[in-house]
């Protein structure tokens, strides 16, 4: 039966409950899309963000946000606030699972919890024995290459029969070809075929360096290389002061439906090693990602490297640069990496995802009667 239907029932609510701080946004801005394509299917459902007050990242009307004092991790008396006040009927933890906040959404009689994992630090954080017994379902975000159980993970899934667990590519809301992004009052520069620099959240350093200006040294030197236009995200968390100039244009942030434009509509995509790696694999276009952040990133990307789906380097303005600029010189190059990358799969499970939620609520029957 169609959860739309009937006047007697409470909307369902969700509460997104990600890894947030002024370090990264990557876990933040998932949360973000997938609360999006919720919206856009489901435009009754109440949907609610849990951030850091010390992340400076965008928050698109249409959604709840509940402020915490600190990363979720950290923060469960505040957690344990909002969880009261807003009831929700599903709960989704990203990269951060508390036994404690575990065990009041029971107690608080909250239907279903989700758990999303995308590095192998987080991932074993599910597969704890009192954790993996709470959960509903496990959703596994990895290359193709990296999706099966361990041996161990499915040991110990046994001890929870009902779990469901899902490996996912990347989760992206498609952008619509015709938005107008923040590049469309500037006539000089094109509306597509530019170099995109954009690490993800900007915050942190690699090497002592900060990510956000290491980006915008390397966009800087390959444009005043090539003459190529060049655009630069800098990240929400950044704090570099942008400067733009002919056909080089800098950006604090954007909304993640225009990130998705944006990289679409690029020639060439330089990144980070985060979410945006597989995000961009996914999309179809060909890649340069580079460490900046997280112990994992260097050996997935060397991993991704070997397998010819993206290049990778140095995290470094000058060698970012001139692998930036060969690549561009290097169509044949590019199209291998796009060809490679579909072969492995890299793909779009935002669909999976949405109706993954809209099954969770219907079988936790927790739209009906709910006060």
């Amino acid at each position: 039966m169609d959860m739309a239907l009937g006047t007697d029932r409470s909307p369902p609510v969700i509460l997104y409950i990600p890894v947030s701080g002024p370090h990264g946004a990557g876990e933040y801005y998932r949360a973000l899309t997938i609360a999006q394509a919720c919206r856009a299917s489901h435009p009754d459902w109440d949907l609610h963000v849990c951030v850091s007050h010390d992340a400076d990242v965008e928050k698109p009307a249409g959604l709840g946000y509940h402020t915490l004092q600190g990363s979720p991790t950290r923060d469960t008396d505040g957690i344990e606030r909002i969880l009261r006040e807003v009831r929700p009927d599903l709960v989704i933890f990203d990269s951060t699972l508390r036994q404690r906040q575990l065990k009041l959404c029971r107690q608080l009689g909250i239907n279903k919890v989700v758990y999303i994992s995308s590095r192998p630090s987080s991932r074993r954080r599910g597969f704890g024995l009192r954790k993996l017994r709470a959960l509903d379902e496990h959703w596994m975000i990895a290359p193709p290459g990296e999706q099966q159980l361990t041996r161990r993970e499915r040991l110990l899934a046994r001890i929870n029969p009902r779990l469901q667990i899902r490996f996912l590519s990347t989760l992206l809301n498609p952008g619509a070809p015709e938005r107008e992004l923040p590049i469309a009052d500037r006539a000089d520069f094109p509306h597509d075929g530019y170099v995109l620099f954009v690490s993800g959240g900007g915050g942190g350093a690699v090497n002592g360096e900060p990510i956000d200006r290491t980006f915008q040294q390397a966009a800087r030197r390959f444009h005043a290389a090539t003459g190529h236009p060049t655009l630069l995200v800098a990240g929400p968390l950044s704090s570099v002061p942008l400067e733009s100039d002919d056909l080089r244009l800098e950006v604090r942030s954007v909304p993640p439906g225009d990130l998705v434009t944006m990289i679409d509509r690029a020639t060439l995509v330089v990144s980070g090693g985060g979410s945006l790696v597989q995000q961009t694999l996914a999309q179809g276009r060909p890649l340069l990602a580079v460490p900046a952040g997280g112990s994992d990133q260097p050996a997935r990307l060397a991993r991704l490297a070997r397998e010819n789906v993206l290049e990778t380097c140095g995290t470094a303005p000058k060698p970012m640069a001139n692998r930036t600029a060969a690549l561009l010189q290097d169509r044949q190059a590019r199209n291998r990496l796009i060809t490679h990358a579909r072969e492995h799969g890299f793909r779009n499970d935002m669909p999976e995802v949405v109706s993954a939620i809209r099954q969770l609520l219907a079988d936790g029957d927790v739209h009906y009667g709910r006060v």
